[in-house]
């Protein structure tokens, strides 16, 4: 038997061989899926699926036809360049941005597409934390009222009873009861991102949208911010959805990769399989863009993308 991915051969062997014990990523998930007698689609496998949708920032089209799914207590890369849609599809997901066609459901369960048209506890079930923390925290909130905000809108906690839980919250991302009465202008960068993971904690949660919560970070900092992350996945079980542009991330934090170009989903699948060659030419490009200690890296990179755009201008005209 011989296994080909975009016209490449990823691997080969006598029958019995391949068929008992393959190799490649790739050839495992076609093995997998062969023995799987009707789609793993239902509410137990999948907490939220987003089912072909396109969405437009007025007259603009942002998005085409995408379908994304998110295994329960799993977390799904979502992958691409500046404008690719990733973020747009984060709005779509919380009711920011209405589809113009096609739905989210959650649980099974259809979700109404405007923010304002949504029950609370649906509002609850599904929390956001943004790029910015800056911009995500009033600066004259302390961190106790930050916190403590989402605990009174959903759990109707007051007084004593909600400062404790602000103490666990604040234990759960590693940060002591000091930090309580700190506004956010006297933390760093990784603690300010840690206030925002308690905060979106606070609903109780069920997924959590991550949208390029490392990238202001230096890359000892985003270390620890993605261990804590990975860490409250396991004791929580919460799923998340993470947005970003950066591979290496993807690599540590990802169980499933979705890879957007152009408000499309070009390419997703298992981790293992998407970042195992050979790759479709934009994931490729992707993957490129990493740098690397290499001194003609960032020219490799430029000749890429310029040739990439310069195919996508042939296949327009």
């Amino acid at each position: 038997i011989k296994v080909l991915r975009y016209g490449e051969e990823v691997e080969e062997a006598e029958t019995q061989e391949m068929l008992s014990n393959p190799k490649h990523p790739y050839t495992k998930s076609l093995w997998a899926v062969r023995s799987i007698e009707k789609p793993a689609e239902t509410t137990e496998d999948h907490i939220l699926a987003i089912e072909n949708v396109t969405a437009a920032y007025g007259t603009v089209p942002v998005l085409h036809n995408v379908s994304i799914r998110v295994p329960r207590g799993k977390t799904v890369a979502v992958v691409g360049e500046s404008g690719s849609g990733k973020s747009t599809t984060a709005r779509v997901v919380t009711g920011l941005l209405p589809p113009s066609q096609g739905r989210v459901t959650f649980n099974g369960e259809a979700l109404p597409p405007d923010l304002k048209s949504r029950k609370k506890d649906q509002l609850q079930r599904i929390q956001m934390i943004y790029q910015s923390a800056d911009t995500a925290m009033n600066p004259r909130h302390t961190v106790r009222d930050i916190i403590g905000r989402p605990l009174e809108f959903y759990g109707g906690l007051r007084g004593r009873a909600k400062d404790e839980r602000v103490a666990d919250l604040l234990r759960m991302i590693e940060l002591d009861e000091s930090f309580m009465d700190r506004l956010p202008g006297e933390l760093s960068g990784g603690q300010k991102q840690r206030i925002c993971i308690a905060r979106a904690l606070a609903a109780g949660p069920e997924l959590i949208i991550c949208d390029e919560v490392t990238s202001a970070l230096d890359q000892v900092v985003q270390e620890g911010i993605l261990k804590l992350l990975l860490k409250l996945q396991k004791d929580l079980g919460v799923s998340y959805i993470f947005i970003t542009h950066d591979i290496a991330t993807v690599e540590a934090i990802a169980d499933e990769i979705v890879v957007m170009w152009q408000g499309k989903v070009v390419e997703q699948g298992l981790k293992d399989m998407i970042l195992s060659p050979p790759y479709p030419e934009y994931t490729e490009l992707l993957l490129s863009s990493v740098p690397t200690m290499d001194p003609g890296w960032l020219a490799g990179a430029v000749e890429a993308r310029q040739a990439l755009d310069m195919a996508d201008e042939v296949g327009e005209a």
